[in-house]
């Protein structure tokens, strides 16, 4: 979860550097960074579905562990995309960034109700 959030921070903050247009290199420092957050993201979601998959075939809800795994790595697409197009000042990318948003909040929302979430573990 400490992952999602600070990619989600960074995300944030490269985006506005961005779109300031401002001529110093603090938007590029932070995309990379949030690069290297990708990383991290990517291996320790690959990593908790691997390890829990004999728990999630049990409780039936390997289609939906799927599902976000499949809806992680398009919110880590388009957001790099939606990066990218930000620094060149293309049109395409107030679109794109809202789709990212959308498919973050889809992503946090799976994690949340699945029976690994943290909803399941106060019931």
């Amino acid at each position: 979860m400490t992952t999602i959030i600070l990619a989600v921070i960074l995300y944030v903050i490269a985006l506005v550097l961005y779109l300031r247009d401002s001529p110093n290199n603090a938007g590029k420092m932070t995309h990379m960074i949030l690069r290297a957050d990708y990383i991290f993201l990517i291996f320790s979601g690959l990593l908790v579905y691997i390890q829990n998959m004999e728990g999630i075939s049990a409780s039936g809800g390997h289609m939906m562990y799927g599902l976000k795994v499949l809806f992680g790595l398009a919110a880590v697409a388009l957001m790099e995309i939606s990066l990218v197009r930000a620094n060149r000042s293309a049109p395409a990318a107030k679109g794109l960034t809202i789709a990212a948003v959308v498919i973050v909040v889809i992503t946090v929302g799976l994690g949340i109700y699945l029976p690994l979430g943290p909803l399941s573990s106060m019931f």
